[in-house]
């Protein structure tokens, strides 16, 4: 026979059982509420920290734009494609990088120093990674090749002459069909 409350009604052992459940889930969402915060408090010290290293210089002010996006988990966005989170629990910051492959670890830690300096180091090779593209990407000056001013109006003559020729003849086949 199934147990009875304290006043001999079940219902009261059921009521008593949700208000314990209710309480427990509340507190476990406090708890992941309270470890989403500090996530992003950790990671918002660290922004605070990179700030200055990347707003004193100007190339570098251009390229990285610090973003903190909330979220589970929240994340540091550095550039495009790098990001600091806190994973695999909410004291250990891990800078992670996407590649073609997938998502790439470059660094971990739980102290905050060390991730600023890695994260530092990060910022300085993506830095001379851009200018080594620019400095691929830029055409030599001498390469480029133009068309002299008298090729151009050879070219603009020769094209109204076979436009002329070629209204000319349309005319007298016309003139040859109407007759």
């Amino acid at each position: 026979m199934a147990e009875l409350g304290s006043n001999g009604n079940g219902k009261d052992a059921l009521a008593d059982a949700l208000r314990r459940a209710r309480l427990a889930e509340a507190a476990h969402v406090d708890a992941v509420l309270n470890i989403r915060d500090s996530k992003t408090l950790r990671l918002q010290l660290l922004k605070d920290d990179l700030l200055p290293i990347v707003s004193s210089n100007p190339e570098a002010s251009k390229l990285f734009d610090l973003a903190l996006v909330p979220g589970d988990p929240p994340r540091l966005w550095l550039d495009m494609i790098a990001q600091v989170v806190m994973e695999p629990d909410h004291r250990t910051y891990r800078l992670v990088q996407d590649t073609r492959l997938g998502r790439e670890t470059l660094f971990e830690t739980a102290d905050r120093a060390e991730m600023m300096e890695h994260a530092k180091t990060h910022l300085a090779h993506r830095l001379i990674a851009r200018e080594r593209e620019i400095a691929v990407a830029t055409p030599a000056r001498e390469s480029i090749a133009g068309y002299s001013g008298a090729a151009l109006i050879f070219a603009w003559t020769t094209g109204f002459a076979v436009g002329a020729l070629a209204l000319m003849m349309a005319a007298i086949l016309l003139e040859k069909i109407k007759i």
